[in-house]
C-alpha cells in the first residue's frame, strides 16, 4: 500500500460511520465521472427523454397504431374489492410518479417529455359477470386481450392504461397496460406494491408508507444524458465496439420460416421445472459462486450451441439501470439490453458454461448500464427492418420473493400473466423464481417458429438445466455441429480432398456434375435431404451446410416425451396461477 493509500485509509478509519460512506460515495462518483443525480433546478414542465425510451418512440414513430412495445401486466383479485380504496389508490401513485402524467412531445426536431399535472390513469371498470362460471375464464380471456390490443398514442393518451374487469363471484380481473418506453417489469413491480399499500391503508384508515421519491424520472433523463454527451461515454461506446468486434453473422436459433418478415405477432409456451431439480440446479450455481441468473443464462447459451453448433454464443440480457440510489423506487424504463457474448472451447461442458458466461458478465459489468442505443451506435451494425438490432434473442431471470402475491382486507392477489399477442424478439426464454418454485415461458414470433418447435426446445432446455445440476463435467454435444462434420467429411470425400474450407466453391476445387451425383450419394447416406441439383459450381460449403440443415437435420432428436423431461411443458396460465397459491400458502404456513 502506497504512503498516499495508507493515510487515505487512516482518514477514513477515524471518521464517523455517516461521514465515512459520504466520502466513499464521493470518490466513487469522481472515479466514475458521474455528478451527483439531484433534482434539476429551473422549470418542470419539460424535461428531456430517457436515451433508451427515445430509442422506443423512435420505434413507434416508424410503426404507429401497433402494440408491439406495450407491456401489460395482470393483477388478480379474489376476495372482497373495494372500488372506492382502488380508484384512490391509483389517483396517489400517478401522483407521485410525474412520468405517470406525461406526455413525449416533439420540441422542434426532438421529443421531450412534457409534464400533464391534472392527467390521471385510464381506469375503466367493467361488469364480465354475466354467464355460467364454467366460462368465467373464456370471459377474462376476452377482456385480456381487448386491453393489450389497445395501441397508445404517446403525445395525446394517458401512459398508465388500468381495465378492472368484475367476473362474478368476487373475482376481479385488473389489467394495467403501458407503454414499454414509460415501464419496464421492474417498474411494474414497484407501482404494485405502491398501489396495494395506498389500497391496504386506505381499508385500514391509516396513512400509507410509501419511499421518498428525492428525484423523477426527467432528473434521471437529463443526468443519464449529461453523463453519455461527455466523454465518458466514448469510453464505453469505445469498450462496445471492441467486444462485439468481428462477431460471427450466423442464426442460432433453428427457425422454421425465413427472419425476413416484419410480422411481430408472438405467442407464449409455459413450463415448470421440477422441484428436486429447480432446488439441485441452485445448489449448483452457489457451489459455482454463480448467480441464479447468471447459471440460467449458461443453461440457454448451451441451447442455442446445439442447435447452432456455435461456440461465440451471443445473447441479450436485460440489466436495470438503477445504479443510482436516487432512482431505485422510481417508475419508468429504467433498462437496457446488455449483448453477452460467451466464448466457449471445444466440447464444452456444463462446468464450461458455467464459467464462460461467468467471464462474459465480468467483461461487461463497468458498462451494463449503457442505454443500448448507444452500444447500436457504436457498433454500427447492418440495420434490417426485419428485426432487432444486434441482439435475436434473451434471457430473462427474475427473483419474483413477494411480488406474486398480496394480502389486501377481504381477499388474496396474485400477479398474474397478460400476454400481449406480441414477440419484439424472434425469441425470448424468461424464467421466475419463487421459493423453491421454478417456472419459465419462451416467447416467440409465430411467423418464424412452428409450435412443434418451440415444444422440442421448452423440453429439451429442461434437460440442459438437469444436465447442469447432476453432470456439470459431461460434454454436450451440438446435433447441429456434429451435422455440420457430416456435410464437410462428404465434401471432402466426394472432392478427394483432406479438408475444406466453409467458403470453398465446388467448382474452384474441382467439382463437376458427375461429383455432384457422387457428393449428394454421400449426403443422402449420412441421412440428409440432398440431391445433385443443390450443388453447382458456385456452391460453397457452408451454403450447402446451411441449406441441409434448414431441410432437417438427421443428428437432431426428435420429439421429447413427457417422461423424459424434469418437470412439465406446455402448462397453461391457469395452472400456474395454481402453483402460485399453493406456494404461497406453503411459504405462510411455514412462517
Amino acid at each position: 500500500m502506497s504512503g498516499a493509500e495508507s493515510a487515505l485509509a487512516a482518514r477514513l478509519a477515524g471518521l464517523a460511520p455517516e461521514k465515512r460512506a459520504a466520502l466513499l460515495a464521493k470518490l466513487s462518483q469522481q472515479r466514475s465521472g458521474k455528478r451527483p443525480l439531484r433534482p434539476r433546478p429551473g422549470p418542470r414542465d419539460t424535461f428531456p427523454v430517457g436515451m433508451d425510451q427515445e430509442r422506443l418512440w423512435i420505434l413507434d414513430q416508424l410503426y404507429p397504431g401497433t402494440t408491439t412495445y406495450t407491456l401489460g401486466f395482470g393483477l388478480r383479485f379474489l376476495g372482497e374489492f373495494d372500488r372506492r380504496a382502488f380508484t384512490e389508490a391509483v389517483a396517489v401513485v400517478v401522483g407521485r410518479h410525474e412520468l405517470l402524467r406525461s406526455a413525449i412531445e416533439t420540441d422542434g426536431t426532438r421529443p421531450v417529455l412534457r409534464l400533464h399535472p391534472d392527467r390521471g390513469a385510464d381506469l375503466t371498470f367493467t361488469d364480465r359477470s354475466a354467464g355460467p362460471d364454467g366460462e368465467r375464464e373464456r370471459r377474462r380471456a376476452e377482456f385480456i386481450r381487448e386491453q393489450v390490443r389497445r395501441p397508445f398514442d404517446l403525445a395525446r393518451d394517458p401512459v398508465l392504461r388500468i381495465g378492472v374487469a368484475d367476473l362474478g363471484g368476487g373475482d376481479h380481473q385488473i389489467v394495467q397496460t403501458m407503454p414499454h418506453s414509460f415501464t419496464d417489469q421492474w417498474s411494474y413491480v414497484r407501482l404494485n406494491s405502491e398501489l396495494l399499500e395506498v389500497y391496504r391503508a386506505v381499508r385500514e384508515g391509516r396513512e400509507p408508507q410509501l419511499p421518498d421519491l428525492p428525484v423523477q424520472f426527467g432528473d434521471y433523463a437529463q443526468w443519464q444524458r449529461e453523463y453519455f454527451e461527455s466523454e465518458h461515454g466514448e469510453r464505453h461506446r469505445a469498450f462496445w465496439r471492441s467486444y462485439l468486434a468481428d462477431l460471427p453473422d450466423r442464426p442460432l436459433l433453428p427457425y422454421d420460416h425465413s427472419p425476413e418478415t416484419e410480422d411481430r405477432a408472438g405467442r407464449q409456451y409455459n413450463f415448470v421445472l421440477d422441484k428436486g431439480i429447480a432446488a439441485a440446479f441452485i445448489a449448483r450455481a452457489k457451489q459455482a459462486r454463480s448467480t441464479v441468473a447468471n447459471a440460467m443464462a449458461a443453461v440457454y447459451a448451451a441451447l442455442l450451441y446445439e442447435e447452432s453448433g456455435e461456440r461465440d454464443v451471443l445473447l441479450g440480457v436485460p440489466s436495470v439501470t438503477r445504479g443510482e440510489p436516487a432512482v431505485q423506487d422510481l417508475v419508468g424504463f429504467l433498462l437496457t439490453n446488455v449483448p453477452l457474448r460467451i466464448r466457449l472451447p471445444e466440447n464444452p461442458t456444463p462446468h464450461d458454461f458455467m464459467a464462460a458466461t461467468q467471464a462474459a458478465g465480468a467483461a461487461v459489468a463497468e458498462h451494463h448500464e449503457t442505454p443500448f442505443g448507444e452500444i447500436v451506435r457504436a457498433v454500427a451494425p447492418e440495420r434490417s427492418v426485419h428485426s432487432y438490432p444486434l441482439l435475436r434473442t434473451m434471457l430473462v431471470h427474475l427473483d419474483l420473493a413477494e411480488t406474486v402475491s398480496y394480502s389486501v382486507p377481504g381477499a388474496t392477489v396474485y400477479a398474474n400473466a397478460v400476454p400481449e399477442g406480441i414477440s419484439s424478439m424472434d425469441a425470448t426464454v424468461a424464467w421466475w423464481h419463487l421459493g423453491d418454485l421454478v417456472y419459465g415461458r419462451f416467447e416467440y414470433r409465430t411467423a418464424l417458429f412452428e409450435p412443434e418447435t418451440i415444444d422440442r426446445l421448452a423440453r429439451r432446455l429442461l434437460q440442459l438445466v438437469e444436465a447442469f445440476a447432476t453432470a456439470p463435467d459431461t460434454p454436450l454435444v451440438s446435433p447441429a455441429g456434429r451435422a455440420a462434420e457430416l456435410v464437410a467429411a462428404a465434401w471432402c470425400e466426394a472432392l478427394d480432398m483432406p479438408t475444406a474450407d466453409p467458403q470453398d466453391a465446388f467448382a474452384d476445387r474441382g467439382g463437376t456434375p458427375l461429383l455432384a451425383v457422387r457428393l449428394a450419394r454421400l449426403l443422402t447416406a449420412r441421412g440428409f435431404t440432398a440431391g445433385p441439383r443443390d450443388v453447382t459450381g458456385h456452391t460453397t460449403l457452408s451454403a450447402l451446410t446451411e441449406l441441409l440443415r434448414q431441410r432437417g437435420n438427421p443428428l437432431a432428436p426428435a420429439g421429447i416425451a413427457d417422461s423424459e423431461v424434469p418437470g412439465r411443458a406446455g402448462v397453461p396460465e391457469e395452472y400456474l396461477e395454481q402453483l402460485f397459491a399453493s406456494t404461497r400458502r406453503a411459504e405462510q404456513e411455514i412462517r
